[in-house]
């Protein structure tokens, strides 16, 4: 459906499909091939998941992964959470998401060294609104940024996550903090810099968890514009400043997007909805002359 939105801005495809829980176990990735030719978009479409095929170097049909020009627009629709395991053939089940991040980041930085093209990119990042209790309260125990510890102490005074038990829906602050320190470590090595777009919450198609019972996937969605950095400064830079604090997070209800604080956050009601609006204050640190150019993309997709 992305693709067939956004044809007539895509180049290529990169895409990313895992094997049909039927008989067929190909049925999916074939539809996908299929898909693509008639789309006319030229491509490769990857048998196994994206964290296994990126890591590994390689898809379950034995097809090498490359990557030789830089990407400017990842779909990185994960359609459960952040810290799912995935089926893998050498290694079994695996929670490879932290790490699949950090070499497709990797990737285009030596990309860029190697070849040029373009020094932006997009990552669109979707997840569902869901984890473990002790898991992200495991998580926020790792090595914290000063902004984000401190608004990991500030949310946990006003809705505290509890010792036990499934957060549903009803903590995006904590993976809003977590996603954030994560994505702002994994980019110091590469050198990338980035501008956080507000998290918007949905809900997404219903899932099926027994004859009958559906289950409201309630979903988290960000967007990053990137930069790599001057490799004359020792650090890359991030926009905003204390973005955890000061951007308000966003909720989609019905065909309309609305300002929906989560805790710690400041209301703005000012805040701009529209993406492109949003991002006219932060243009000219990320374009002396003021143009932005984006007519055409290269397109990794889930």
């Amino acid at each position: 459906m992305d693709v067939k939105l956004w044809k007539d801005m895509i180049d290529e495809v990169i895409a990313f499909e895992l094997p049909s829980p039927d008989s067929n176990d190909r049925l999916w990735i074939t539809k996908l091939r299929t898909n693509l030719k008639m789309l006319g978009i030229p491509g490769v479409a990857y048998l196994g998941s994206f964290e296994e095929v990126v890591i590994l170097r390689r898809d379950h049909d034995g097809q090498l992964y490359k990557q030789d020009k830089v990407i400017t627009l990842y779909n990185l629709d994960f359609c459960d959470e952040i810290a799912s395991k995935v089926d893998t053939l050498e290694l079994g089940k695996k929670q490879l998401r932290f790490e699949a991040l950090r070499v497709i980041l990797q990737d285009q930085k030596q990309c860029y060294l190697n070849s040029g093209g373009s020094c932006h990119f997009i990552i669109l990042l979707t997840v569902r609104n869901q984890i473990a209790a002790p898991k992200i309260r495991n998580f926020l125990r790792e090595k914290l940024l000063e902004e984000t510890r401190s608004y990991y102490e500030n949310c946990s005074r006003s809705k505290p996550i509890p010792l036990m038990g499934n957060l549903v829906g009803s903590h995006a602050w904590s993976l809003k903090a977590f996603l954030y320190n994560s994505l702002r470590t994994y980019f110091g090595a590469p050198n990338i810099c980035a501008l956080f777009f507000p998290i918007i919450k949905y809900t997404g198609t219903p899932v099926q968890l027994d004859k009958g019972v559906f289950f409201q996937s309630p979903m988290l969605h960000w967007m990053l514009f990137c930069q790599f950095g001057d490799p004359e400064r020792p650090t890359p830079s991030f926009y905003p400043d204390d973005f955890l604090t000061k951007v308000t997070s966003l909720t989609i209800k019905g065909s309309s997007i609305i300002i929906d604080p989560e805790p710690g956050e400041m209301v703005n009601s000012s805040q701009s909805l529209s993406p492109v609006e949003w991002f006219q204050p932060f243009k000219p640190f990320f374009f002396t002359s003021g143009a932005v150019n984006v007519s055409k993309y290269t397109h990794i997709i889930l």
